[in-house]
């Protein structure tokens, strides 16, 4: 390495500068990801190369020519390694045995020109320095070249166009960031160090409008941050007596930088992504207004009309799906789409490795993903194949997860003195912890772009499924206050012609009693026919009572319930000729309770286990009813799930009747009033659980009760 003039070597402390300070914001930032740490090395070991150079421009201190060529040896080894780490397959990291030796050669030949400093200054030694620059050069440009055979190999991937794009990148500061071109090295080194570190940190390809647009912000940000020292500094005289006020002006300026850093800095990014992107502050002012209109809305099914329509006609989306969340909360499916739309229904357990990586982390960038996978083990990599397959099926590279904000839960009541406070403490039900519910899933995507959204689009995009959220919450709420005052003017309704039927009903079993006891000897038909009216009139008055108890609004307590004790309670509530052909499973050691009101799961349980009897009560063989209870990882959306199943071996259920089954006043039994499941029904949806009817193998019937398991509990 010759020597070197001034202006030279400023330029190699400029390349220095940015090196060192890029590559130990790199490492600041996160250190356990060994793609920043690899980048920070190759920086620092390019950062220390310059600042050789910086003073083997002094006189005396050659030594800084010997250090500078050998720190440049390291390079292509830094390089490499930094750049292997962005492929996704582990590859051959070395150049081979021929590579090695000719390290070696130089590395001896510099440790001779350390100890013997004469022969560096023999022609000959003009050999050694040009092997140097080709093993550092070369190196560089392999390194570089192996990013391309990559990128080939990655064809059809989201890895290989960002390759290619560092491969360019790489091989034009390889080409013009080279130290024999003073003016022009140190800003390619600075512009390409920025671009691969904007590239690691932001998980995605710069577009080169934006990228300009970064360095345009940095570059304004320079120049007027030297306009603030220059204003304070140059006007005062270099002099001793000088020194406390420069001392004073450089506090004061670095005073007004640090004050004014910020918002500049955020104006001048919206001042040139203004100019630079226009479409994208259009997408941007679409979804601000899109999210206030959102607020107006109390119907999903009109905000589903909203959101497609204006996703339509952003011109930023080409396809869209949006999924909420159906009435048993066991799928997704499809309320609205822009575009060709994918699968119809999303199976919360089929898909699960999506849904909880959004329930937990937010939305889901594809191109994120697949990254990740790339640098991930075996077992994750596995879970991320499941989730890019869903994207996959759905059409969309951005997920975002439409959630439910949960409900606090209501602190203790101040009693006005501690013993009274510490006592209603202690009475108070246990505080459970509850995180958001999945309530649906928004998929957008721009098939035109490899990377359509910026992370800022992410967070707009975010903030109109946010507020989706807090519409669909508002819209339950008033479809639950419309129920309530249904079934309150039901109930009054109810009331009033159970008042005036049960009078008349009343009087006709009175007056067919009396006519049956009154008249001694009846003819044989006479009898039968006032029997009929009778069961006739008890039939129906047990109509009437069923009808009133469906039509009032649900007023259990709920508290911790053990589903064993309360299906041994039930059984007890039966004859002893009928409970000899139930059969109780043992249930699971350390089944978790639920939360719900005892005596209306009795009346569930009772009234299955009764339609269970009934139906194999005409059976030529032994009929049997079986009851088991179990825990299903992750059966309803809000976590895990107690079951109660009940099975009979009898003759089942046609389509029709299935179809029916929880219609009110549909049944099958010549006695029956058709209320008992719809009211079960009603009771299982209050405490949050559903009822699922299937026909097992082998004939019967099978109804599974399905309620939410008590989580884990806290002291209040």
């Amino acid at each position: 390495m010759p020597s070197l003039n001034l202006y030279e070597s400023l330029s190699s402390l400029l390349a220095a500068t940015v090196a060192l300070a890029i590559g130990i914001s790199m490492l600041l930032r996160d250190r356990s990801r060994k793609q920043f740490v690899l980048f920070a090395a190759f920086c620092i070991n390019l950062g220390l190369f310059h600042i050789a150079r910086f003073f083997a421009a002094f006189p005396r201190l050659e030594l800084f020519i010997w250090i500078g060529e050998t720190i440049a040896l390291i390079l292509p080894w830094t390089a490499d390694r930094c750049f292997s780490s962005f492929i996704p397959a582990p590859g051959h990291r070395g150049g081979g045995r021929a590579t090695t030796l000719l390290l070696w050669a130089i590395l001896l030949a510099q440790l001779v020109g350390l100890i013997y400093y004469p022969v560096t200054e023999q022609p000959e030694w003009m050999y050694v320095r040009i092997g140097l620059y080709v093993y550092v050069i070369g190196g560089l440009l392999y390194s570089t070249l192996r990013m391309w055979r990559a990128a080939r190999a990655a064809e059809g991937t989201a890895v290989a166009p960002r390759l290619r794009y560092l491969f360019y990148a790489s091989l034009i500061a390889l080409a013009f960031g080279s130290p024999g071109i003073p003016a022009l090295s140190p800003i390619v080194t600075a512009v390409y160090l920025y671009f691969v570190a904007q590239t690691l940190q932001r998980e995605r390809l710069l577009e080169l409008p934006e990228l300009l647009g970064r360095i345009a912000s940095m570059t304004t940000l320079v120049i007027a941050t030297t306009f603030v020292y220059a204003l304070l500094l140059l006007w005062v005289p270099i002099t001793v007596q000088s020194i406390g006020l420069q001392l004073f002006n450089i506090v004061v300026a670095s005073f007004a930088v640090l004050v004014l850093i910020d918002p500049v800095r955020a104006a001048l990014d919206r001042r040139i992504e203004d100019w630079l992107f226009r479409d994208r502050e259009a997408l941007r002012a679409i979804l601000r207004v899109l999210r206030q209109r959102l607020i107006n809305l109390i119907d999903p099914e009109s905000m589903v009309s909203v959101v497609m329509d204006t996703l339509r006609d952003s011109n930023r989306v080409t396809r869209a799906s949006l999924f909420l969340l159906d009435r048993q909360g066991m799928s997704l499916s499809l309320r609205g789409h822009v575009g060709v739309a994918g699968i119809a229904l999303i199976d919360l357990a089929i898909h699960r490795p999506l849904l909880e990586r959004m329930k937990s982390n937010g939305a889901q960038i594809r191109d994120v993903l697949q990254r990740t996978r790339d640098r991930a083990g075996r077992e994750l990599q596995a879970e991320l194949d499941q989730c890019l397959e869903t994207l996959s099926a759905v059409g969309g590279s951005l997920a975002l997860p439409i959630l439910s904000r949960p409900e606090p839960e209501p602190d203790v009541e101040d009693a006005g003195d501690e013993p009274a406070r510490l006592e209603n403490a202690e009475l108070a039900e246990p505080r459970v912890e509850h995180g958001p519910e999945l309530m649906g899933v928004l998929f957008v995507d721009d098939e035109r772009l490899l990377e359509p959204f910026s992370q800022e689009e992410v967070e707009l995009f975010e903030e109109v499924v946010a507020q989706a959220a807090v519409m669909i919450q508002n819209s339950v709420v008033y479809e639950q206050r419309k129920e309530q005052d249904r079934l309150a003017a039901l109930g009054q309704m109810a009331a009033g012609l159970a008042h005036e039927i049960r009078n008349p009903l009343g009087a006709i079993k009175g007056a067919a009693q009396v006519l049956e006891g009154g008249m001694g000897h009846l003819e044989p038909d006479t009898r039968e026919f006032l029997e009929v009216i009778v069961e006739e009139v008890d039939r129906l008055n047990r109509v009437v009572t069923q009808f009133l108890r469906y039509s009032r609004p649900f007023k259990g307590a709920f508290e911790p319930v053990s589903i064993p004790d309360v299906v041994h309670g039930t059984l007890r509530l039966l004859d002893e000729a009928r409970r000899k052909k139930v059969v109780v499973e043992p249930p699971p050691e350390d089944l978790p309770p639920v939360r719900g009101d005892d005596d209306s799961l009795r009346q569930v349980l009772l009234n299955l286990l009764r339609n269970a009897l009934d139906a194999i009560a005409d059976m030529d063989s032994p009929g049997e009813v079986r009851v088991s209870m179990g825990l299903r990882q992750r059966g309803l959306p809000s976590g895990d799930a107690v079951t109660v199943t009940v099975r009979d071996n009898g003759p089942g259920f046609s389509d029709h009747t299935m179809t029916n089954l929880f219609v009110p006043f549909h049944t099958t039994k010549s006695g029956g009033t058709g209320m008992g499941l719809p009211i079960s029904q009603r009771i299982v949806e209050n405490h949050r659980g559903l009822i699922e009817v299937s026909a097992p193998d082998g004939g019967g019937a099978q109804f599974t009760v399905v309620l939410p398991a008590l989580p884990h509990v806290r002291p209040a």
